[in-house]
């Protein structure tokens, strides 16, 4: 007998996965198909010292894991797919807080609390036991 998540949780959850996703890959687009010199003149903490592979090699991770959100819905790839690219971004938000707190960089810490919320929204779902709030058996 499989666990599947209730219509209304299934939608809260396609909904965040998609919120989430969204601006990492606009995030991953313009990290990695601007030049170095529009790079350069991005109001982000971290590119300006940052070497051009990591920022490309970010932008990539971003992208990926953005993607991880969204096709294993569509595909039928495996759900753990999900939870780990949550991971992958959560980590990666976290880092990106700590650089922008230490540049004292706080204009968009509302839509990052957001974004932030919404990802350990959906590692709660994926990583809680089966038979919980919203389960249909």
């Amino acid at each position: 007998m499989t666990s599947t998540l209730s219509r209304p949780w299934t939608i809260a959850l396609w909904v965040a996965r998609v919120l989430v996703a969204i601006p990492f890959f606009i995030a991953a687009w313009l990290e990695g198909m601007s030049s170095p010199e529009t790079l350069a003149e991005m109001d982000l903490v971290w590119i300006p010292d940052a070497p051009l592979w990591l920022v490309r090699g970010v932008a990539a991770i971003e992208g990926l894991a953005a993607l991880g959100l969204i096709l294993p819905g569509l595909l039928r790839l495996p759900l753990s797919v999900v939870t780990a690219s949550a991971l992958v971004l959560l980590v990666i938000q976290i880092v990106a807080l700590g650089l922008d707190l230490a540049a004292g960089n706080l204009g968009d810490l509302p839509v990052k609390a957001v974004v932030f919320a919404l990802t350990i929204f959906i590692l709660w779902a994926r990583l809680r036991p089966a038979g919980t709030i919203g389960l249909q058996t």
